[in-house]
């Protein structure tokens, strides 16, 4: 008691020297109760205020008779006030709100002399109808490592939570996720925004088109037409003569020539066969039904795939970061922030699973410490980035819609909360306003301010890409391709028949050298 006394005396005989007697009567985490001596026998009771001008100083409340029995006191003020009184006012004290630029949330402008001020975003404006409701002012600070902050099992806890666990800030507004781990360390108002976490990648790539003349159908599909091309050439030759045999009649020439006129007829190329016989007469009618309902489908379906632009699968789920990830992907989000540690203290499930495919053996290429960072990532890397929906959205707007692609499936409903340092006397006070702002729908409206301004200031665009256009040489390189492909069969097909004739002739003539 007497190392305690001191201390208050240290800190307030400034004010009060003309006591010697001082007697530490109360102390608290809100307040220092005195008792001084007076010449009369009575007692001063002397409790600490802060000032404006953010100086504790200590206040009369009234004096108490220690001799009398019972102790009697007589208060003008009370010794423990009232909490939500007391901070109706904070009589223009100035608070210290610890904050990272992250627009549209806080938006921070560095002035000449270094001084870091709000400038916009849906917690600026709440942070400031706090300060005209309760008539305090603040000055804005950032953590070193600009993150948002954890408590790491070995008991640092990093970012701005960090700053308010330490007592280095008074209060945190800046998209802070309210979990079970920072409420260890720093205390939640009740949340005022609520949303939904979300996968955003480059956008889709067009399909290549090398291939595009076998598109339109399946391998199935190509493989039936082949064997039903090649079967009914010598089903109807056979058919044919049989035929002409029950006639008593030589078999036509040109049955055996079936197979090749088969063909045509499935490439719209017509046929010169004379078909003499009702039963090839009926193969053939159904046969260039089947060819003409083919060729519609096939010509219809390429013109589509040729004017039309074709996209590489997106990325929408979790499930498939599987195969981003085979495909060279590297999968990212923020370092030491919710979405982090939803991934990495997952037991089980997608979240296990999603946990292993970061890269953690160069955690730099995975973890990125802003998500100005993290989408800068996306236009110079296959990457997919982690991160919350409203500011995903309105980043991409920022720097062109065209050019990212954001996940329609959403996960991990979040709640944000302004987080002050723990114990805190005015968190009922702010836990009261902050319900009025939700329940009046002010955040919902700064909310849509801000995706209006965004939606303003977005470049204007229009992608030739996303709509049909012209056919050019870059649609038709499959038909080329086919062009490739034929006269690459052909080369070999000629130095075959080349040899085979030799051959031939060297074993009529005998004697390969002279033959001609």
């Amino acid at each position: 008691m007497s190392g305690l006394t001191g201390c208050v005396r240290q800190k307030y005989g400034i004010l009060y020297p003309e006591f010697s007697n001082v007697l530490v009567y109360g102390m608290t985490i809100l307040q220092v109760t005195l008792a001084v001596r007076e010449p009369d026998a009575a007692h001063r009771l002397l409790v600490s205020r802060v000032d404006g001008g953010d100086v504790t100083r200590l206040v009369s409340v009234g004096k108490m008779n220690l001799g009398e029995a019972g102790g009697k006191a007589r208060l003008t003020w009370p010794v423990v006030p009232d909490v939500l009184r007391q901070y109706q006012d904070f009589g223009g004290r100035q608070l210290a709100v610890a904050a990272n630029n992250d627009w549209p949330f806080f938006a921070i402008e560095i002035l000449q002399d270094g001084r870091r001020v709000a400038a916009s975003g849906i917690d600026v404006e709440i942070i400031n109808a706090l300060a005209n409701r309760l008539n305090f002012t603040y000055r804005v600070m950032s953590p070193p490592d600009g993150q948002w902050g954890w408590v790491h099992p070995n008991g640092t806890v990093t970012g701005m939570i960090g700053l308010l666990a330490r007592r280095e800030a008074h209060v945190a507004i800046c998209e802070i996720t309210i979990t079970g781990s920072r409420e260890t360390v720093v205390d939640f108002t009740a949340p005022y925004f609520m949303e939904y976490a979300t996968l955003v990648s480059r956008a889709p790539a067009l399909k290549n088109r090398t291939f595009a003349v076998f598109s339109p159908f399946s391998p199935q599909v190509w493989l039936c037409i082949a064997l039903i091309t090649a079967v009914l050439g010598p089903v109807a030759s056979v058919v044919a003569r049989l035929r002409a045999l029950y006639d008593g009649v030589a078999p036509r020439r040109d049955t055996n020539d079936f197979s090749f006129n088969v063909f045509r007829n499935l490439v719209i190329q017509g046929n010169r066969i004379p078909v003499l016989y009702l039963p090839s007469r009926f193969i053939f009618i159904f046969w260039y039904l089947f060819c003409f309902y083919v060729y519609a489908l096939y010509s219809g379906t390429l013109t589509a795939v040729l004017a039309v632009p074709a996209f590489e699968k997106p990325i929408d789920a979790l499930t498939d970061l599987q195969k981003a990830i085979s495909e060279g992907f590297t999968l990212g989000v923020m370092a030491d922030s919710s979405l982090e540690y939803i991934f990495k203290e997952a037991e089980s499930g997608i979240y296990k699973e999603v946990w292993g495919l970061f890269n953690h053996r160069d955690p730099s290429r995975s973890f990125v410490n802003h998500p100005d960072r993290g989408f800068a990532k996306l236009t110079q890397e296959k990457f997919v980035f982690v991160n919350s929906q409203l500011n995903s959205e309105l980043r991409v707007s920022q720097r062109g819609r065209q050019n990212f692609h954001i996940g329609r499936q959403s996960f991990f409903p979040q709640a944000y909360g302004i987080a002050c340092f723990s114990g805190a006397p005015f968190l009922d006070k702010f836990n009261q306003l902050v319900a009025r702002l939700v329940e009046g729908g002010l955040v919902n409206h700064w909310k849509e301010e801000v995706v209006v301004l965004a939606a303003a200031a977005a470049p204007l665009h229009n992608d030739p890409k996303r709509r049909p256009s012209a056919i050019s040489l870059k649609h038709l390189q499959a038909a080329f391709l086919v062009l490739v492909l034929g006269a690459a069969l052909g080369v070999p097909a000629l130095v075959g028949e080349l040899l085979v004739s030799r051959c031939c002739r060297w074993w009529q003539d005998g004697d390969p050298l002279t033959s001609r």
